[in-house]
């Protein structure tokens, strides 16, 4: 049964490695390649957030997004070493894991626009603010990212967990598809062609707003 679009799994996979070359490219000084890569996942993120509202049934927030009892439910469940409920998308943890990771990427790229190194690199929108807040979301910027590290540890842990218990997350997050749920929970998929052709032209735009050039090559 197919449970992910191609989009949704391409920006799973893509988003993890445009964080770890953003990583990388600052450790190495390589910030023109960085701020590409920044601008990458600045559509990629935007993108995300559309097909929150309009995609896949089980990529939608409305859909996905767990109230306060569910969570508890769940945990509880969870902690008592019972046999949980399966979900065709995101249990109602990994939902908040999610919504978390989300908000810190973009504060992470948000704070990056005003971020500086004083000395050969700063972001497009540095002139936009004082010398004192841009040297404050510069901090933010490297502490953001320390936090985005934590959350990425913990959502590993989750899915070795699930692994163990039998639930074929990774599988599913690379085919798109798994076989132990039944056809009747399948999801509503959109033809993610869409939010690819939306991706790319945002990268374009982002690119040229960021990196200052409509090449994203």
């Amino acid at each position: 049964m197919k449970v992910w679009d191609s989009f949704v799994r391409g920006y799973h996979w893509l988003q993890v490695m445009l964080l770890v070359g953003c990583w990388w490219t600052a450790e190495e000084g390589e910030m023109g390649w960085h701020m590409s890569l920044a601008s990458c996942l600045v559509a990629l993120w935007i993108t995300r957030l559309g097909w929150g509202l309009f995609g896949s049934s089980n990529a939608r927030f409305s859909q996905f997004v767990p109230g306060p009892q569910a969570v508890i439910r769940f945990s509880r469940t969870m902690l008592t070493g019972k046999e949980m409920p399966r979900h065709a998308g995101h249990n109602p943890l990994g939902a908040l894991m999610v919504v978390a990771l989300m908000l810190l990427i973009a504060a992470q790229w948000g704070s990056g626009l005003f971020a500086t190194d004083e000395i050969f690199t700063e972001g497009p929108l540095v002139e936009m603010v004082s010398a004192d807040t841009a040297t404050l979301l510069t901090q933010w910027h490297h502490l953001n990212f320390d936090l985005i590290v934590v959350l990425v540890v913990l959502h590993v842990a989750a899915v070795v967990f699930h692994q163990w218990r039998g639930e074929p997350l990774v599988q599913a997050m690379i085919t798109g598809k798994r076989n132990d749920l039944s056809a009747a929970e399948a999801p509503t998929l959109v033809p993610a062609w869409r939010a690819w052709v939306v991706f790319l032209l945002l990268w374009v735009v982002s690119n040229r707003l960021i990196v200052g050039s409509w090449w994203i090559w």
